[in-house]
């Protein structure tokens, strides 16, 4: 298998690199060698998880990395490219403002002041597609390496904890490797966007950890702090309204997973205070780069108050009867009851719009919307799963609180989305769908069919009742 690997990896890198050195201008011929170690690491990599976990059949994840790397190229060069002109009429989509201010950026000398000027709230997005561009050329490829490389990081790290987790291999465990494939990272790694970065830092901290405190693996207290620190670190520059769920998610994985081989009382005391300080440089270094000055309370505030938030204050256009709008909260009490629609509606968005015209080209919502809608579906038939996987792990907490360390990464961050992002925009969710899919795969691979019979027949009443009240509200009858 791994002869027919190399051999679909040699007509990837021959026709990949010929369309990079025939269609970019800029640092061609040091994108091609980026291309080639991003190719031949990943698939290198991908062999050496398989071997790590001895499971035969985790062979197939070099494919899924070349089919991933295919994919991608397409979607770089049919959906992507085309959009990169600031004179069309749908230019100004953040990804596509990145891209130019990255490079604005180096061109005034990585000047916090050109951050002031274009009032970027995470400055640090910049810096990192920056460097991307300084070492590489200004072009659309390079980004784009660098982001699917994190992303298989990423993905690699998420089957080695589930493996840890589950425990036990069976047949079919190997499913868990589909996360390269999920439709919507497929697309986000083609854009300089950050979702897929906060997406790779969230899990490496979180699910870090996880396993320190758990004991699934034998981590040191200095290489746990190392990860977690460093991940901590940049999310707090390219997303520093993400520093809360992490942090939170440590404390409630520090009370309710418990070590299957000593206390660590010392040592989890050692780790919370290391967060808490690296907690507060994130905070600085956020505001070094130019970015906004980040304050938790008042944040927390305006998440809980539509009328101080961007999604009412801003000139937003909303639809006949918008649910988004109906579920925008105006309190504390509002905010917790209007969360769990909230964060149903951020699955399934932008279902049930199904027919909208799409247009291969020269569009910056059609690919989006498209892959977006395949990932949305999906959710449809994993949600069952996950809330198996969740229930199941609550029950058996005191004999193996080991799957929690998934449950509190994944819910933890989807409920801060849900209620932090007041606009029901499906990039959001992005950055918890490396987490869903390990949740819904260890449900599928552990939960006896009972259970996930009666969490798919639950699922799937409320969203029978969702869509009744759905077409009721939209056609006036409610």
């Amino acid at each position: 298998m791994f002869g027919g690997q190399v051999a679909l990896l040699f007509l990837l890198l021959t026709f990949g690199s010929v369309l990079i050195l025939t269609t970019i201008e800029k640092g061609s011929f040091s994108t091609v060698l980026l291309f080639s170690f991003v190719s031949v690491g990943g698939l290198l990599l991908c062999r050496n998880t398989q071997i790590r976990l001895n499971d035969p059949s985790l062979k197939i994840l070099g494919y899924f990395w070349l089919i991933k790397l295919g994919i991608t190229f397409f979607l770089l060069y049919v959906g992507w490219i085309p959009l990169l002109d600031p004179s069309s009429s749908r230019w100004g989509y953040d990804p596509q403002r990145f891209y130019i201010q990255a490079q604005q950026l180096i061109d005034n000398n990585w000047s916090t002041a050109f951050i002031t000027l274009i009032s970027l709230n995470y400055a640090g997005i910049l810096y990192y597609y920056g460097a991307i561009f300084f070492i590489f050329g200004h072009n659309p490829v390079a980004p784009v390496l660098v982001n699917v490389f994190v992303t298989l990081i990423a993905s690699l790290y998420l089957i080695k904890v589930g493996y840890e987790i589950k425990g036990q291999k069976s047949s079919r465990d190997w499913m868990l490797a589909f996360v390269l494939l999920l439709p919507e990272m497929l697309w986000y790694d083609v854009m300089t966007s950050r979702e897929m970065l906060s997406a790779a830092l969230l899990l490496f901290a979180m699910l870090t950890a996880g396993r320190y405190f758990s004991r699934m693996k034998p981590i040191s207290l200095s290489k746990a702090m190392i990860i977690i620190g460093l991940s901590i670190l940049v999310i707090a520059a390219v997303r520093t309204s993400m520093l809360l769920p992490v942090f939170i998610s440590i404390v409630l994985m520090i009370l309710l997973i418990k070590s299957q081989r000593s206390s660590l009382i010392v040592q989890r005391a050692i780790l919370v205070i290391t967060v808490t300080a690296i907690f507060i440089v994130g905070l600085a270094v956020n505001r070094y780069l130019g970015g906004y000055n980040f304050e938790v309370g008042k944040s927390l505030q305006t998440a809980m108050s539509a009328s101080k938030n961007i999604a009412l204050t801003a000139n937003m256009e909303w639809s006949e009867n918008s649910i988004g709008l109906l579920l925008m909260p105006e309190g504390l009490l509002q905010s917790i009851l209007f969360l769990p629609p909230r964060m149903v509606l951020y699955l399934l968005v932008p279902l049930p719009n199904v027919l909208a015209p799409f247009s291969v080209t020269g569009r910056s919502v059609d690919w989006q919307t498209l892959f977006t809608l395949f990932s949305s579906v999906i959710n449809v038939f994993l949600i069952p799963y996950a809330l198996a996987s969740l229930v199941q792990s609550i029950k058996r907490r005191k004999t193996n609180s080991a799957p929690l360390v998934f449950h509190i990464s994944c819910w933890v961050t989807f409920m801060s989305i849900a209620g932090g992002n007041l606009i029901i925009h499906g990039r959001y969710r992005v950055m918890a769908t490396f987490l869903l899919w390990g949740c819904a795969w260890l449900g599928a691979r552990t939960c006896s069919r009972s259970l996930i019979v009666r969490t798919s027949l639950l699922w799937y009443c409320f969203l029978i009742l969702g869509s009744l009240f759905y077409v009721a509200y939209k056609f006036g009858f409610a």
